[in-house]
């Protein structure tokens, strides 16, 4: 389901922090607003802005919703060091995610 002020846009993947869920070069789509009317939840794919580098986007996964509507981002990548989420960057306000991204698993 869209959320209310959502609009879908494709979206190209650079970097395999998300591998093998999404792999580098990839093009997903990314329901942007999807977050105005929605609470985040704890397995869904998100492009959110880089909270130490404003001008970089990231795709991560929601591991933990905090209370206070705060977010925990993880890579799917398993290699220790193939993906820079929030257990280097800490917990991601919502206002931070521009959108879910859609892949065909979900």
């Amino acid at each position: 389901m869209f959320g209310n002020n959502c609009q879908t846009h494709p979206v190209i993947v650079n970097g395999d922090s998300m591998w093998p869920t999404i792999c580098d070069g990839e093009q997903v789509m990314c329901e942007i607003g999807y977050y105005e009317s929605t609470k985040p939840r704890i397995d869904e794919i998100v492009l959110c802005i880089h909270p130490l580098k404003p001008s970089v986007r990231v795709i991560k996964r929601i591991t933990e919703v905090c209370s206070d509507g705060r977010v925990f981002l993880e890579g799917d990548n398993p290699d220790p060091i193939g993906s820079t989420d929030s257990h280097a960057f800490g917990l991601v306000a919502k206002e931070q995610i521009l959108g879910r991204i859609l892949i065909s698993s979900q």
